[in-house]
Formats: C-alpha cells, structure tokens, sequence
C-alpha cells in the first residue's frame, strides 16, 4: 500500500510537467498574434484593428466554451478533453498555412479559442484529482507559469523563424508543437486510479453529492464571493500590461527603455509569484489559500496606491522596486485563487465551476484597458491606479467575508 501511494505521489509530477507543457504550447499559440502582426500587415495590407480581430476572435470562441467544456470535464475526465483540446488548436495552426485570405486567419483563430477556452478546466481538474491542499497550489503556479512562458517563447522565436522563413512555417511550427504535445499527453497522462484527492466541499451546500445541480454550487455565497474577485484581479493585472509603459513615459518622463524594463521586471516578477504563492500557500500557510491571498492584495493595493502618488524625481531603483512588488502580487495571485476556487467548489464539480469562473474572469480582462484609459484621458492617470488600488483593496475585504463565512460555518452546533 505504501509503495502504491508513493508510486502515485510520484507519477503526480508527471502529471504537472504534462499540464505545464499543453499549457506553455497553447499559450505559445495564443499570444502568437503581437510577434506576427508585422508581418500579417505586410501580406495582407490590413489595419491595426483587423489584427486585434485575431485575438478577439480566439478570446470569442474560449469564452463561448468555456463553461459547457467544464461541465464535460466534470463527466468525462481531464485525459480525453486534455488531448482534444490541445488537438483541435493544434489542427487550426497547422491548416492556417495554407489559407491565402486573411478572413480565413481569424476563422482558424476562432477554431483555436475551442481549445485554448478549455485549458484552464481541464488541467484543473486534473490537479485537483492528482495533488492534495498541501501541494495543490504549487502544481497550479508551475502549471500557471507556462502561460508567460508560452507568450515569452512567442515572441523570441515566431519573428526569427519568420524572418529566416515565413510566418506560415512558423505556425506550421506552433502547431507541430502542439500535436505532439497532444500525442505526448495521449501516452502519457492517465487518470488517478482513486478519483477524487482531498476533495473539499464548498461550505452549506452538501458539497458530497456528486448530483448536486450547478446552480445550487453556485448559490453557494462563499464560493460566490470568490469568482467574483477574478474580474477584478484580471482588471487589475491587464491595466498593468497595458498601461504602466505609457504612464511611465508620459507622466513621468521616463524612456522607453527605462519604461519598457520596468514592465518586463514586472512580468517576470509576475512569472516568479505564480510559483511562489503556491509555494507560500503549501508550506508556509500550509494549504490556507485565504490569508496569502489577503496579503497579497493587500500589497498590491499598496504598491498601485504608491504608484500614484510617487513624484517623478523619485529614484529609478524605486520604480523597478515597485514594478517588480506590484507584479509580484497584482499578476503574480493567478494560480492562488484558481486553487482556492476550485477547492471550494470540491474535486467532482471543478471544472464546471473553473469554466464559469474563466468566462467571469475574461470580464476584466476585455473592460479593463478602455476603462482605465478612459479615465486616464478624461481625468488622468492618478485617479487609474487609485481605482486599481481599490479594486486590489476590495478584492482583499472579499478574502475577509470568505474566511469570516468559512470559519463560521466550520463552528460545531
């Protein structure tokens, strides 16, 4: 018995290598669009708006199945749905090559977003049966890191092969990838031979009834409260992306250069906390996801509040200081609150509640950039990450109700 249990504890992390690989490959192709867009304005003359039509296409289709993708997870097992969805975007990447319109590109870009919209269920699911509360967390920031992983090898390798060949051999490329990848996971990835591991029951709903409706789990207010931070989580880490370059260089006269390597500090930072809360999580709080995830918040709220209110003549070591705190935690929380979610939802309806959490999520994600911008130009930037800070503040308070309802409903009658 000793020998099975340690035989499985083993094979777990092959499990997690098998999920970080479909999700470094699949993020490679999902953030291939900002290397190639260059090249895509050259050989089809199109605007800048018809190549974010690209992402939005994929963003489109993984949202629309998101929720039912989960749902099937939940019947038929991570093995099948893990191969399927890393097939059907690896199909799509192979066939782009060969199309001569540009309509026909975002058509296999939508193809796409059916798998890219099922990851994040599926390779959930698969963590919750194969790790504990005690590792959990850990699997889902390694996991989670090849995400930024993916999208760094994009853009490094996509315009190299591309200038030494052409982009359609460098999606030929993405997509060969991916199918082996897929076939990889085919011989390679298997069930637990237990089913559930450490499920954990959403608090008040009877969360061991595997016939338990999804409507009940999710009137559930604890777990409620908790998808209801991804939004905000999400709006924060895109207006980080997308807008502390511009404010560095317009409100505080950096560089590009200086303004650029800030944000990279950031991304990077993020990368390294996607792993580290996990690790944080596991063995420090050993498997509490609510108060890292409060202290988190609680200095990215800080560190967005600082980032407002800092004068230009501040030193620049500061400012790399603050890029790489506020990565750390505003882009850095992903992996902790995917696990807390999906632990709180319990092992046998995780993907169902993951794939309503991701469409919920991808809510900040598409509001984020014109909210923030807007308020940059019709106020400026100040009042932005002042709302950033709020949004980091709130989502703090929300892991207090969550830890108030939980210890209480844990309380004897």
């Amino acid at each position: 018995m000793a020998r099975s249990e340690e035989s499985t504890e083993t094979y777990a992390w092959v499990v997690i290598i098998i999920l970080f690989a479909a999700q470094t490959v699949m993020s490679m192709g999902a953030y291939a669009w900002g290397p190639l867009a260059p090249f895509f304005r050259e050989e089809f003359g199109v605007s800048r708006a018809e190549i974010g039509m690209i992402t939005s296409a994929l963003y489109v289709t993984a949202v629309i199945v998101a929720i039912p993708s989960g749902m099937l997870v939940d019947r038929i097992g991570a093995r099948i749905m893990l191969v399927f969805c890393i097939a059907i975007m690896a199909i799509s990447f192979i066939v782009m090559p060969l199309v001569n319109k540009f309509f026909f590109v975002i058509v296999c870009a939508a193809v796409s977003g059916i798998g890219y919209g099922m990851i994040n269920q599926v390779s959930t699911k698969g963590l919750m049966h194969w790790f504990t509360s005690k590792t959990r967390a850990t699997a889902m920031g390694i996991k989670q890191s090849g995400v930024t992983l993916g999208a760094a090898i994009s853009a490094v390798l996509l315009p190299v092969l591309t200038v030494t060949y052409s982009w359609k051999l460098s999606l030929f490329v993405v997509g060969i990838v991916m199918l082996v990848t897929a076939f990889l996971s085919f011989i390679f990835y298997r069930e637990h031979p237990e089913g559930n591991v450490s499920s954990i029951s959403i608090v008040g709903t009877g969360g061991k009834n595997p016939e338990m409706s999804l409507l009940k789990i999710l009137s559930d207010p604890t777990l409620f409260a908790a998808i209801l931070i991804l939004p905000l989580m999400t709006f924060n880490q895109i207006c980080i992306a997308s807008f502390l370059v511009l404010y560095l260089t317009e409100e505080l006269n950096f560089s590009i250069g200086m303004a650029g390597s800030c944000l990279t500090v950031a991304m990077v930072a993020g990368t390294v906390g996607r792993v580290g809360w996990g690790i944080i999580s596991d063995r420090v709080f050993n498997g509490d996801r609510l108060k890292p995830s409060f202290l988190l918040t609680i200095i990215g709220a800080t560190c967005a509040f600082c980032l407002a209110v800092l004068p230009d003549h501040a030193p620049i070591f500061f400012y790399i200081l603050l890029s790489g705190l506020i990565g750390f935690t505003l882009i850095g929380w992903n992996a902790l609150l995917m696990t807390l979610i999906a632990e709180l939802a319990g092992t046998e309806r995780a993907g169902s509640v993951m794939g309503i959490g991701i469409t919920v999520a991808w809510v900040g994600i598409i509001a984020g950039p014109p909210i923030f911008g807007y308020i940059a130009d019709s106020l400026n930037y100040f009042t932005g990450w002042m709302l950033v800070s709020f949004s980091a503040l709130f989502s703090a308070l929300s892991f207090v109700y969550i830890s108030l309802r939980r210890g209480k409903s844990e309380k004897p009658e």
